[in-house]
């Protein structure tokens, strides 16, 4: 080698060595993206994804992977050659984990394909016990390597006398996985399935092309890497880099019980939010760094700036060309989906009605010229004050003392037995005009409009009455539209359990097969109850009957299964439903010494005193130092947040029970 670049001019050798240098600084950067990637795979499955086997060991695989690429980016930027000895035996921990790794993963796509082995647990187990031996003696002996070879951006450990038998262990390893793997693509059911295990059998020659020690054995020590070396390296890392990246969009599929589109989507968004902005960033900061001085300002000034436009266009550009780039690659082109996005655009959130509720009644106080105005919506547990304008004195008692279906028949002037006063269909009712808001079909109150009364009987003129009947109009398309809005949520969450059942059978029959397909369905009644829009109200009756009644004994809340999973530890069902009510109540209770006056303690109080001490009402405002209306206002509260603590307890339970069960499934 040095006779080969002693007959080289100065001025040849001078370009052969900025070359070198490039290539050299090439590979690194490649290296930086693999570290990059593959760190942002680990952390993208971390969490819930790792509880699938597959996604585990294809978890464990790539952090290995990055381990020896990280400590070789180190190693090769070491100015100190006791430390490069350093990070390339830390390097080892990838390198001899790798063969336990991939076997690991290929024994995990075989078991999920309905083939599990006691056997090859044993043998991965006793994989990675080699695995740490090899490790051990790679740290702290000479005996799988030894003497550090000093080679310009490249520095590598020669072999030790026991290398050759880590390089039988470590081609075994890989060569036992690969053919697992090709036992599951046998194995398969459909078509898409076993065409992905086939793509990721190709791509399983990743991890030994991309950690074993070829330099180890590249012979002896030399001053200079031949030409065609960071040719080759550079080759290589570019082959790694795509096999790893088929694999990882091939894999993330296994285990994943959503649909196919959505594992697709999430892994899109956050590779083009994470890995790939950080790329980017890191090649404008090779870039900068490396350039000269730019319209005279220092590197680190235009480091800086450069740095910080990159990641303001990445995010820009992300977010701008979303839509179009999801349409590219195909991520969300479903009709079906684009109709669900399309709605959800354009939901109108409680936020949304109140805003634009209250314009409403600010336009109605400006014409009429009066202080207040409110709207309240017609429920299934009554009146609920939507949107208010001005001072309401005593809402509660407007909003729970009225039959306002009998006003109603007032204002047709159905029921004359009523002392009320009534004109132009307003209804003076205390110090308000009340006018009943109906749907399009006139057939259906949905809520209640009041205005502050400005005379004893409504003298609205011709001009003021048009107007008010604009802006009624409005309020009870808003109404009608809500409740329509909810009754497609109501549909909706009625049909998550049976859609959830489904994404998970057809994402585990993609593997299991007959045994799957074939299994009991899942009880899915208690789902339906704890989404039901009546939940609430038999949370209450529950609550009402608490120390015993029909309420609680014959509760269809017994039907939920956190009650049931209670029962094995009370002697009879109403006593296993009273404490799952009671742990509800606990659940309310806020933190420190308890006081009757403290806003945070007023609902948790309500229901102590009131179900479970049995306490009467009067009693129980008169302890808490409030009216029986505002009392009541807040029970409702109260008890609905029992209810969604009940739901969540509820909620908990399913998908415990549900997550054993496809563990279950997926190692018969």
């Amino acid at each position: 080698m040095d006779a080969a670049i002693a007959g080289f001019t100065p001025r040849a050798l001078s370009c052969l060595t900025a070359m070198t240098d490039l290539l050299a600084l090439v590979n690194d950067v490649l290296q930086a993206i693999i570290v990059i990637f593959g760190s942002a795979v680990v952390l993208f499955h971390l969490g819930r994804s790792l509880r699938a086997p597959v996604i585990r060991a294809f978890s464990a695989l790539i952090t290995f992977v990055v381990i020896v690429y990280l400590t070789e980016l180190l190693v090769s930027r070491t100015i100190i050659s006791d430390s490069a000895e350093t990070w390339l035996r830390i390097g080892w921990i990838g390198i001899t984990l790798v063969p336990a790794a991939q076997y690991q993963l290929a024994d995990a796509m075989l078991t999920i394909t309905g083939a599990p082995s006691s056997r090859r647990r044993y043998f991965m187990a006793a994989g990675y016990l080699i695995g740490f031996v090899f490790l051990g003696l790679a740290l702290w002996t000479d005996l799988i390597v030894t003497d550090f070879v000093p080679l310009p951006r490249a520095p590598h450990l020669t072999a030790g006398p026991l290398f050759p038998l880590f390089a039988l262990f470590f081609w075994t390893g890989m060569a036992t996985s690969i053919y697992h793997v090709w036992h599951a693509r046998q194995r398969t059911v459909t078509r898409t399935t076993r065409r992905r295990i086939t793509t990721t059998l190709l791509t399983f020659w990743a991890a030994p092309l991309a950690v074993f020690p070829y330099l180890v054995i590249s012979g002896s020590p030399s001053e200079q890497a031949p030409a065609i070396f960071w040719p080759v390296v550079i080759l290589g890392n570019l082959v790694v880099g795509a096999l790893f990246g088929v694999m990882t969009s091939h894999l993330g599929y296994f285990g994943a019980m959503s649909p196919d589109r959505v594992v697709r989507v999430r892994l899109f968004k956050f590779m083009a939010r994470v890995p790939l902005a950080g790329t980017i960033v890191l090649l404008v900061y090779v870039l900068v760094s490396r350039s000269s001085p730019i319209l005279g300002l220092p590197t680190e000034t235009a480091l800086g700036f450069t740095l910080v436009v990159t990641v303001m266009l990445v995010e820009w550009l992300i977010h701008a060309y979303k839509r179009p780039l999801e349409r590219l690659f195909q991520l969300n082109d479903d009709p079906d989906v684009y109709r669900i996005q399309r709605l959800s655009e354009r939901l109108v959130t409680t936020s949304d009605l109140r805003q634009f509720l209250e314009s409403v009644l600010a336009a109605a106080c400006e014409a009429l010229r009066v202080p207040t105005a409110f709207v309240a919506a017609i429920t299934a547990d009554g009146p609920k004050l939507e949107a208010v304008i001005g001072p309401l004195t005593d809402p509660e008692t407007i909003l729970q003392d009225t039959d306002w279906q009998e006003l109603a028949q007032q204002t047709n002037g159905e029921n004359a037995a009523l002392d009320l006063q009534t004109a132009a269909e307003f209804i003076l009712w205390e110090n308000y005009w009340i006018r009943p808001l109906y749907n399009r079909q006139g057939d259906t109150i949905l809520g209640i409009f009041g205005i502050r009364a400005r005379t004893a009987v409504p003298d609205l003129d011709e001009a003021e009455n048009a107007l008010l009947e604009r802006l009624l109009t409005q309020t009870s398309s808003a109404l009608e539209d809500r409740v329509l809005q909810q009754q497609v949520f109501a549909a909706v969450e009625g049909l998550l359990p049976q859609i959830t059942a489904l994404q998970e059978r057809r994402g585990a029959a993609r593997f299991g097969g007959l045994p799957v397909l074939t299994a009991p369905e899942p009880e899915s009644q208690t789902e339906t109850l704890v989404n039901d829009p009546g939940f609430t109200r038999l949370v209450r009756d529950a609550l009402s009957h608490y120390w015993g009644g029909p309420k609680l004994t014959e509760s269809p809340l017994m039907r939920l299964q956190v009650v049931q999973d209670a029962m094995d530890k009370h002697d009879s069902p109403t006593n296993a439903l009273r404490s799952i009510l009671e742990d509800a109540i606990e659940v309310q209770k806020p933190e420190g010494e308890r006081n009757l006056t403290r806003a945070e303690w007023v609902l948790y109080n309500i229901l102590e005193m009131k179900f479970v001490q049995g306490k009467r009402v009067r009693d129980v405002a008169r302890r808490l130092a409030m009216s029986e209306s505002d009392l009541y206002r807040k029970q409702r509260v109260a008890i609905e947040n029992v209810a969604r603590t009940i739901g969540m307890m509820e909620t908990a339970v399913q998908q415990t029970e549900t997550e054993t069960e496809i563990e279950t499934v997926g190692e018969l």
